[in-house]
């Protein structure tokens, strides 16, 4: 742990409060089928690289998961992400979180498993995610 509790700053606190809460926004947009919320967890230049698909850019961010939603890529599933460590370094920082996949239209089971890999930056007092790289675990999607 970079920081022990004891010395960790108010703002540091609220900070830390704030990126986790992007993270859980990000799957439950997904979920909610809200383009503008997800999109607007980015930072305009922001990008994201998974196994499915990349885009830069908020607007290209946008059309990527309009696109993967219009596909059916997320019908029936339900997107969880599991702890997040967080290191912050003035205005930007780093998050390292797992993630999970569960179909909820046939069988429940997990459907799929992987870790996101955040770069957010605070931009104009606010968080925002600049780089998410996603991966897959060996055996992922062996349900799909």
């Amino acid at each position: 742990m970079s920081q022990s509790m004891e010395t960790t700053s108010r703002e540091d606190l609220y900070d830390r409060v704030e990126i986790n809460e992007i993270l859980n926004r990000h799957q439950i947009y997904i979920d909610l089928k809200d383009a503008d919320g997800y999109a607007n967890l980015y930072a305009e230049d922001g990008r994201y690289e998974s196994p499915f698909s990349s885009a830069n850019g908020r607007a290209e961010i946008k059309a990527m998961f309009v696109r993967l939603a219009e596909q059916g890529f997320t019908k029936g599933k339900r997107h969880m992400s599991g702890p997040a460590m967080v290191d912050i370094a003035g205005n930007t920082a780093t998050a390292t979180s797992w993630y999970w996949v569960a179909e909820t239209e046939q069988v429940p089971t997990v459907y799929a498993t992987g870790t996101y890999i955040d770069t957010l930056r605070k931009i104009d007092g606010r968080w925002l995610i600049t780089n998410r790289v996603q991966t897959l675990d060996p055996g992922a999607l062996s349900n799909g």
